[in-house]
């Protein structure tokens, strides 16, 4: 009975300080990120880089930090009028990372890249209640350029070019049936 009773506090005691030893881990990251540190996975584009005083900090990935910062300039500037031409232009980059094994990125992925602010120079975890600050690291893109993709993100979304459209029937679309209202089609 006694050394259950041992073998039990030992358990109570390593686990409440398995529960101390995460709370200041958790405490010590929010801190970092208070001070304009990433913290977390190194995004695409980025590595971490030991210096003096600062410890680890987001550097420039070459060449993926080129492509990054050249797919989100395109995005903002409309280059890239759609995520799927993004998407398209960053599957195209041999040393950009793929999602899938067939080659291709995952639409999700371009959206989240689309929205990260960190690629701005800038640190936001809202889970942590660190609200958006300047981050020690340089961005890929000005917070002006991010602001403009966000604009583009939430504006209204446009329709893809149609493929079907033909010399053969220039009028589709255009004709609607006097009885029923709806586009005439070509059968």
């Amino acid at each position: 009975m006694d050394s259950q009773l041992v073998e039990n506090l030992l358990a109570s005691v390593s686990q409440h300080q398995r529960q101390k030893n995460g709370e200041q881990t958790i405490n010590r990251m929010r801190a970092r990120a208070q001070n304009g540190y990433w913290v977390f996975q190194v995004p695409v584009g980025y590595r971490y880089d030991r210096t003096g005083g600062h410890g680890k900090i987001l550097v420039r990935d070459e060449p993926k930090a080129s492509i990054l910062q050249e797919a989100l300039e395109g995005y903002a500037s409309g280059r890239f009028a759609t995520q799927v031409e993004v998407k398209r232009f960053l599957e195209r980059q041999p040393s950009w990372p793929k999602d899938l094994p067939n080659g291709e990125i995952r639409k999700q992925r371009v959206y989240e890249t689309l929205t990260r602010v960190i690629y701005a120079g800038y640190v936001e975890v809202p889970n942590w209640g660190v609200g958006l600050r300047e981050g020690k690291h340089d961005g890929l893109i000005g917070l002006e350029t991010c602001e403009k993709i966000q604009d583009r993100l939430q504006s209204t979304a446009k329709a893809p070019a149609r493929k079907d459209i033909s010399e053969d029937f220039p009028l589709r679309g255009f004709v609607l049936c006097n009885d029923c209202g709806k586009p005439l089609t070509a059968c």
